[in-house]
């Protein structure tokens, strides 16, 4: 894969644990991959970052928003009237030639629908949700 930083291809290493909270949502990640270039730059790729993204999107459903009124259930639609709690939800990001498997631990709010029974983020976690994810993977050394 390629470096984000000094664009020199190398393989993907761990670097060790990553972890970061924001706003209401709170994510680790045991080992986060980074390109071993030849600058030691310490930097993930895009690629697995886009990969992470997209596995939690697919995964870990948000209710929507209604003007003025609570969220309503993101399968059917149905106003979420139970209270939230918190939840911890491992994601898996899926591998493929270049990338490996990990699995993002999310520690977040969740509330469940009374008709359906469908588990979902709040509306208001979600920019959090979204923020979280580039954030972990976020360069920690220069």
């Amino acid at each position: 894969m390629q470096c984000p930083v000094c664009h020199h291809d190398g393989p993907l290493r761990p670097a060790g644990a990553s972890e970061v909270t924001v706003g209401t949502v709170a994510v680790a990640l045991e080992s986060r991959p980074v390109v071993a270039c030849r600058d030691d730059h310490d930097a993930t790729p895009a690629a697995v970052v886009g990969a992470a993204m997209r596995a939690v999107e697919q995964l870990v459903p948000t209710a929507r928003s209604r003007l003025l009124r609570s969220d309503v259930c993101h399968e059917c639609g149905t106003a979420l009237t139970m209270p939230v709690r918190r939840t911890e939800r491992p994601v898996t990001v899926e591998s493929d030639d270049e990338r490996p498997v990990m699995t993002l631990v999310f520690d977040l709010p969740s509330t469940r629908c009374p008709d359906c029974s469908a588990d979902q983020v709040p509306s208001r976690s979600h920019e959090d949700l979204v923020v979280a994810v580039p954030a972990l993977f976020a360069r920690t050394g220069a």
